[in-house]
């Protein structure tokens, strides 16, 4: 009755949590939220105030399938700023509706049946599941304990199949980023495949120990693509956009998808982005309130026992190991929403090497996460 290709998808386990707290939260319970991956910031009022100016004065069509000029000018000058790199806004940007259908578009434009795409174990879930979409083959790769890149991994799993490597810095669930020196060498291996490398960095500027993380686009290679949009960092996750920048023959790829499966992004959110990536001293705020929730979250779940932490430096994730406590951490999510009635999300949903773990997000109050921290810590004294 349904196609093959949909069948194969598995659902996404972290809108499943959030569907029962949703359903506890009808019954009257009061849940604690943090399973899911976005801001619990409103949208700067600079950039919700554009948008309400682009709508009045009409600004409500179509526009140009890559993107509005003057956005993909100001992705053009916020990567030079940032990076030191120049990138041709009108032939190697193009905007798209969220990182999501970027990276759907890019695979759609490299792939073919049979292919293969490297990534990481653990990773982002839909991963896996836009690969096989395309009738490619996702290949998992073992990250090292401190969720580094074992390069002697990715060669090992390099074949003749092997079309890209798709990474993603800073990551999730793990909250790490590579390194200038882990990119160029993964760069390396991708050439002795000829394979693409993908890297979303849609967290690249939630990083607490520099103003961003390193990028694909400082590495020289000339198969690099980079993915990022303005959902997490200016917490305009409903307003779905995001941006491919790329090799102007891949773009010219990307773009007759966009014409034909979806016309163009919103024209007033788009107006509304320009003015995001001019924002300051909003970002600061909240990258500070993220950072003070980062430590005291990292310190309350140390003290918990069976807990084991590694300090995460960026986006708004801490992924703890809990094996100690169970192997089975489908079950363990299961129980704290229970027992707690704290949202997290299983390491099981980010692949093999992340069962032992939770998710946890702290992109919620403070008060909120204080709270959590003491239901979850009480609700274990009787777990097993």
């Amino acid at each position: 009755m349904f196609s093959r290709r949909v069948l194969q998808i598995e659902p996404f386990q972290v809108m499943e949590i959030l569907a029962k707290a949703q359903r506890l939260e009808r019954q009257s319970e009061r849940v604690i939220h943090l399973e899911i991956g976005e801001p619990d910031f409103p949208t700067p009022k600079k950039v919700v105030d554009e948008a309400y100016r682009a709508m009045q004065r009409g600004d409500t069509h179509y526009t140009d399938a890559r993107g509005i000029r003057e956005l993909r000018e100001a992705i053009s000058e916020h990567i030079s700023e940032t990076l030191g790199v120049e990138v041709d806004p009108s032939q190697e940007v193009l905007v798209t509706g969220g990182v999501s259908l970027a990276l759907q578009f890019v695979l759609a434009s490299l792939l073919e049946p049979g292919d293969e795409v490297l990534i990481t174990d653990p990773s982002y879930p839909c991963y896996p599941n836009f690969i096989r979409f395309f009738d490619a083959k996702p290949v998992s790769v073992n990250l090292r304990e401190d969720y580094s890149l074992d390069l002697e991994e990715f060669k090992e799993k390099l074949s003749r199949r092997t079309k890209a490597i798709l990474i993603n810095t800073p990551a999730n669930p793990t909250g790490t980023y590579l390194t200038m020196e882990e990119l160029r060498a993964l760069c390396e291996v991708a050439s002795e495949a000829e394979a693409w490398v993908i890297s979303d960095e849609i967290y690249s500027g939630l990083v607490y120990d520099a103003e961003r993380s390193p990028s694909i686009l400082k590495a020289g290679y000339e198969r690099s693509v980079m993915l990022d949009g303005f959902s997490k960092l200016y917490a305009m996750t409903g307003w779905r956009l995001g941006y491919v920048v790329a090799p102007k023959q891949l773009i010219a790829q990307v773009l007759k998808l966009q014409q034909n499966f979806y016309i163009s992004p919103s024209s007033f959110a788009q107006h509304a982005a320009v003015v995001a990536l001019s924002l300051r001293d909003e970002v600061k705020a909240m990258k500070a309130e993220f950072d003070r929730r980062r430590q005291y979250i990292i310190k309350r779940l140390k003290d918990i026992p069976g807990f084991e932490v590694h300090e995460p430096k960026a986006a708004y994730y801490v992924f703890p190991d809990v094996s100690e406590i169970s192997t089975d951490s489908s079950a363990l999510a299961e129980y704290i929403l229970d027992t707690a009635k704290v949202a997290v999300t299983p390491g099981a949903a980010f692949g093999r090497r992340g069962e032992g773990h939770l998710r946890i997000s702290y992109a919620n109050s403070l008060e909120n996460i204080a709270e959590a921290m003491d239901r979850i810590e009480k609700a274990l004294e009787n777990y097993g």
